[in-house]
């Protein structure tokens, strides 16, 4: 009797013993990486850029080049380009740049650099002979570099960046690159132009 009464029993019991395994083994949402390791992953990828250079000249405010009145154009066009992108890293992307950002000081990106402010990049781009002045100001640096946030996957093995290079007056171009970390190493796996002048 008590063995029948037991089997009646068991598939509540069993079902209750899953339910309560599931809602505690089972997270609700996946786990948000710490700001010091996106910091980390960032800085890594923006070395993959300047790597080349002995002294690189960075925008200090962010770009995002994110078409203002149609996101959606921007979606579509990264899309396009970078076939290999995951939906996840592209509205990491896209969150991470709604707005434009500061880069700080302290970025460690393996090369010595110098930020340019908006007001500095203004004032010598207001030269007719903008070029010289930059070159001039700052030798060494083949222009500037513009960089956006980075989007992210969850596993940070993946990512997007748009990068541009100014090196004087129609002397410059976009990109946005998707990257692919290998081996503890951030690579370009694909690139598509954004702009040339």
């Amino acid at each position: 009797m008590m063995f029948t009464q037991l089997l009646k029993r068991s598939p509540i019991l069993l079902l209750a013993l899953n339910l309560l395994a599931c809602s505690v083994l089972t997270p609700s949402e996946l786990p948000t990486p710490k700001a010091a390791n996106i910091d980390k992953e960032e800085q890594a990828v923006y070395s993959y850029f300047v790597a080349e250079n002995s002294k690189a000249l960075i925008l200090q405010d962010t770009s995002t080049n994110i078409a203002g009145d149609d996101p959606q154009q921007t979606i579509d066009f990264i899309k396009s380009g970078l076939k290999g992108v995951s939906n996840e890293t592209l509205d990491s992307y896209l969150e991470r740049n709604k707005q434009p950002g500061q880069l700080s000081s302290t970025m460690n990106l393996g090369v010595d650099y110098v930020l340019l402010s908006r007001d500095e990049l203004a004032n010598i781009t207001s030269q007719p002979n903008w070029g010289e002045v930059l070159n001039e100001k700052y030798p060494g640096t083949h222009g500037y570099i513009i960089f956006s946030r980075v989007g992210f996957n969850h596993a940070f093995d993946q990512a997007v960046i748009y990068v541009g290079n100014v090196g004087g007056p129609m002397m410059g171009a976009g990109y946005y690159y998707l990257m692919g970390k290998q081996n503890g190493r951030w690579l370009m796996k694909e690139q598509v132009m954004a702009w040339i002048s």
